[in-house]
């Protein structure tokens, strides 16, 4: 619904404009209202309400103008709208709101003095959205002692106050909690430290959740699992294997969670050995097979994906394929699975023969199918096939498409040498273009020599993402190739003056002692000389057959 202009309007025009009085109007009003700060515009909707009777027995208008009152700073107001009605019209939402509103507008004592007021009129009782409030005015005046209190009134644990706090990402509070923990002598508990662990991860403070789990005297499967997840949360699945591998040491047994976990940390290091290992726990200990009940299911086949995927993503597709026939449970994310697989390493027959055999079934593609199968076609080069499930994405799988699905699709054209063709799509598909989608435009570029186009995406790739060093080395290959030296100057001093750097290119390799890691220009690794030794062999005879290296 558009916000309504309603500056120029009194009650009066309000209602002659409105013959419907539509009590939802005003509250979804009231909403942008408070979103937008607009205290004008408010009160007079809020005008509009009282005219009408809108506030009359009807606790969520109270509690919508309280809460626009509330966000545009104006505490006196939205107290003498909570006072207007009768007792029956309070809800514990409307107490909520003004708690709410003191604590935003940072007058915390006020805050927790209203709800003092909510316990002793005794006809509301608080409830879990009551409890967060407290605890800031709580934190924000040190009122530890209040805050121990309140854990037995209300009925609540510690853990329950961070499991609210790890959600709403609120890490301030957090560490007050973990402050109140360390004085009132909880931090020896193992349930309570792995809360600890879960809302430093889920708030992005990993050394913190780290320091956490390594002080406690005693880990449990929650413990292991809380911090793996999260050094696999924040990308560093190197470190998600090895934590993965001394838990096994002590003699901790993994579960779903664990397995679920650490598959993906060796689907993108491809760490097809640690992943084979996993896999054999796996039928060990009889995980994956399905049962009779419900959620044996659910667990099979979260575990089965999980174990198709890291095949799929470390190129073994005939073992993906065999773990995926053997499943007798099968959902949309299986069949996701190994359509994206096939294609990402250009087998589109399989892909689409899979995805043949998926409607068969009965399965419905989504978005997320459809992204396969265009990826698919174009990874293998059938421009046909992918113009075709395109145009039948609405009428025949009812899937409307989606940014993902054009940059397919520009990709495709793009890589097919239909250059003018993609860059007609961009300018015309209903979503504005992002990025990703001018960079696959600048790609085709580079790929088909058109400088004079690249020079266009390149200006609006920069223009949308001015940090993004690939847009640039991309743009600057593209004149090097065509000749423009002057022109790679000018990228190059824009880089400097930006200040952007090139991100140096990333490789790596599992062997049986570990997984070799390698940077572009790093010697560091102890056989760095016989490696590029080696690889200067190899690019020399590459050149022998005719390779010329790219700029």
């Amino acid at each position: 619904m558009k916000p309504l202009l309603l500056h120029h309007y009194s009650s009066s025009k309000l209602q002659h404009r409105y013959s419907v009085k539509d009590l939802r109007t005003c509250i979804t009003l009231l909403q942008s209202c408070a979103n937008e700060r607009n205290l004008i515009k408010g009160k007079q909707v809020h005008s509009f309400m009282v005219t009408n009777g809108f506030l009359i027995n009807s606790p969520p208008s109270i509690t919508s103008v309280i809460n626009m009152y509330s966000k545009c700073q104006r505490m006196n107001e939205a107290v003498s709208v909570f006072n207007h009605p009768s007792d029956e019209d309070r809800n514990v939402f409307a107490f909520n709101a003004v708690i709410a509103g003191f604590i935003a507008n940072e007058r915390s004592k006020d805050g927790f003095e209203f709800y003092r007021r909510m316990r002793e009129v005794g006809v509301v009782v608080p409830d879990k959205y009551t409890f967060p409030c407290v605890i800031k005015a709580c934190f924000d005046s040190i009122e530890v002692r209040k805050i121990h209190g309140l854990l037995f009134k209300l009925g609540y644990t510690v853990t329950g106050v961070l499991s609210i706090f790890a959600v709403t990402g609120e890490i301030y509070n957090g560490r007050g909690v973990h402050g109140f923990v360390v004085k009132m002598g909880y931090d020896s508990g193992v349930t309570v430290l792995n809360a600890l662990i879960d809302v430093y991860g889920k708030c992005k403070c990993n050394n913190d959740a780290l320091n956490i789990f390594e002080m406690m005297n005693e880990k449990d499967i929650f413990s292991w699992n809380s911090i793996i997840s999260v050094l696999e949360q924040c990308g560093d699945h190197d470190g998600t294997i090895r934590l993965f591998d001394r838990m096994l040491r002590v003699g901790v047994l993994p579960d779903l969670v664990t397995i679920t976990t650490v598959l993906p940390a060796c689907s993108n290091l491809a760490a097809l050995m640690h992943g084979r290992e996993i896999h054999g726990y796996m039928i060990r200990k009889s995980l994956g097979n399905n049962g009779d009940c419900q959620h044996k299911f659910i667990d099979d086949v979260l575990m089965n994906n999980a174990l198709m995927d890291m095949y799929a993503k470390c190129g073994s597709m005939r073992i993906a394929h065999k773990v995926f026939d053997k499943m007798s449970s099968k959902d949309t994310a299986s069949w996701n699975i190994m359509i994206m697989g096939y294609g990402m390493h250009g087998n589109g027959n399989e892909a689409l023969n899979m995805f043949a055999r998926m409607c068969e079934a009965n399965f419905k593609p989504d978005e997320v199918t459809l992204v396969g199968v265009l990826s698919a076609c174009n990874h293998a080069g059938l421009l046909r096939q992918g113009r075709k499930f395109f145009s039948q994405m609405t009428t025949k799988y009812s899937v409307v498409p989606t940014i993902e699905h054009y940059t397919c699709v520009i990709d495709m054209l793009g890589r097919a040498g239909k250059v003018k063709e993609a860059y007609e799509l961009v300018l015309t598909m209903p979503i504005e273009a992002n990025p990703v989608v001018w960079r696959a435009l600048l790609a085709a570029c580079r790929l088909h020599g058109d400088a004079d186009l690249a020079k266009i995406a390149a200006e609006r790739v920069i223009e949308l993402e001015p940090g993004h060093c690939g847009s640039y080395v991309l743009i600057s290959n593209i004149y090097g190739v065509d000749g423009q030296y002057e022109e790679v100057s000018e990228v190059r001093e824009t880089m400097r003056q930006q200040n952007v750097k090139k991100t140096p290119g990333c490789s790596w390799i599992e062997l049986k002692e570990g997984v070799n890691t390698f940077v572009t220009g790093d010697r560091g690794h102890p056989d760095a000389h016989l490696i590029y030794s080696e690889l200067n062999s190899l690019t020399a005879n590459l050149c022998d057959h005719g390779y010329v290296p790219h700029i």
